[in-house]
């Protein structure tokens, strides 16, 4: 028997324990990620919060920002320039036309 073909089983049993390997680090990076998200989530209610309370800025927040942050907080950009369109990541048109929205009711 050639000695290639006896190796084999023993190459096959390696690389499947390699893909083990790489398959459990992906879970844990999901899950990681997972994590993240729902910092940045709770993260970003709080600071919609900041704006909601008649704090020393005089700032209020009013309810269609509160709607646009919750769209952008699903994952949908609110820009004129990707509206509807999935998000990844964050987006400054977004920031910049809830921001907007924000100020122009607070003053």
């Amino acid at each position: 028997m050639n000695a290639t073909v006896t190796a084999l089983p023993g190459r096959i049993n390696r690389l499947e324990q390699a893909l083990r390997q790489i398959c459990d680090e992906v879970d844990r990076l999901k899950l990681e990620v997972k994590e993240l998200e729902d910092e940045n989530a709770r993260l970003r209610r709080e600071v919609a919060g900041m704006y909601l309370e008649d704090g020393a800025a005089g700032l209020r927040q009013k309810p269609g920002a509160q709607n646009l942050w919750n769209l952008y907080d699903k994952g949908f950009h609110v820009c004129n320039h990707y509206f509807g369109k999935g998000r990844e990541g964050e987006c400054i048109f977004c920031y910049a036309l809830i921001n907007r929205g924000e100020q122009k009711d607070g003053a």
